[in-house]
């Protein structure tokens, strides 16, 4: 999983056919990957700055997590909040040939899309 190749070695797919198909690491990663994990990212701070919007309204965060963060880390809770979800996509970055990697994925872009409807909701309402 973690080798000094990670990111500047070679192999980006299985070598042979009779390694596994589904589960397998690679040392460098591919377009669709990236793609994911910047849309995730962006997403990821375009929750914060709303949040952060919506609170400057008068909303009260729902998260316990992020509203802790808020607490505890003043004006620093974004940085916190993308922090840690950077640190979870490099989880899944590493493993995503593994099913249960791509299928979080998948859900967490669906999840933030829709979070995304929610925090533009009220301007269109």
């Amino acid at each position: 999983m973690f080798s000094r190749f990670l990111f500047i070695g070679r192999r980006r797919w299985n070598r042979r056919t009779e390694d596994p198909k589904k589960r397998y690491y690679v040392d460098r990663f591919g377009r669709k990957a990236w793609v994911a994990v910047a849309v995730i990212l962006v997403l990821c701070g375009a929750d914060a700055a709303f949040t952060a919007y919506h609170l400057s309204q008068g909303a009260t965060e729902a998260n316990p997590a992020v509203a802790w963060m808020m607490d505890n880390l003043g004006i620093l809770w974004p940085v916190a909040k993308y922090l840690i979800t950077a640190a979870g996509l490099f989880f899944l970055l590493i493993h995503k040939n593994f099913t249960l990697a791509r299928i979080a994925t998948i859900f967490i872009v669906v999840m933030y899309g829709s979070l995304m409807i929610y925090h533009l909701s009220p301007f269109f309402i």
